[in-house]
């Protein structure tokens, strides 16, 4: 399958949701800002994707000591830096625009935390690994690794505080 059949399947199956949403939005500043909200979980997906993929092939590069899992981890941590910041203004979009009962307003707090401190570590992040391509310090290369551990738990914390809004309670086993 070619990649352009690829991307368009993906936007297809991403995007066309919120899209046929519009049509039943009206067209006042309220109902154009909740119709943005709700890219929030298109968006949000592929930068913790890259945060977490980013933190495995860090883990590679040291476990491997390849330097080029090491220029994969800091592609993929710039790329989620920059995608992160149109989900988190979706995600305060959609936080405008919906109504919570008393446990899910908890799990909103958790939720918001997090998913304000994930773009702002993924941003410090990518800046560490800028530097530490340039300046070769072995201290800045330390920093950068342990931002980038609390980017991905700070991602993997956000994620699953939305899956528990959206979803509900999930089985205890």
């Amino acid at each position: 399958m070619s990649r352009a059949i690829r991307v368009m399947m993906t936007l297809t199956w991403t995007v066309l949701p919120s899209i046929a949403y519009a049509d039943t939005v009206s067209g006042t500043a309220d109902g154009w800002r909740e119709f943005l909200g709700r890219l929030h979980p298109v968006l949000v997906h592929f930068p913790v994707a890259l945060v977490l993929t980013a933190l495995f092939a860090e883990i590679l590069c040291i476990a491997r000591r390849d330097g080029r899992y090491n220029d994969a981890a800091t592609i993929m941590i710039t790329w989620a830096a920059w995608i992160s910041v149109p989900a988190a203004i979706a995600g305060f979009l959609r936080a405008g625009t919906i109504t919570l009962d008393a446990t899910e307003q908890s799990l909103f707090e958790v939720h918001r935390v997090a998913g304000i401190a994930t773009p702002v570590l993924v941003f410090l992040c990518a800046g560490l690994a800028a530097g530490t391509r340039r300046s070769g310090q072995i201290w800045e290369l330390m920093l950068y690794r342990v931002v980038l551990v609390v980017a991905a738990v700070s991602a993997a914390v956000a994620g699953y505080y939305g899956g528990e809004i959206v979803f509900g309670g999930f089985p205890r086993w």
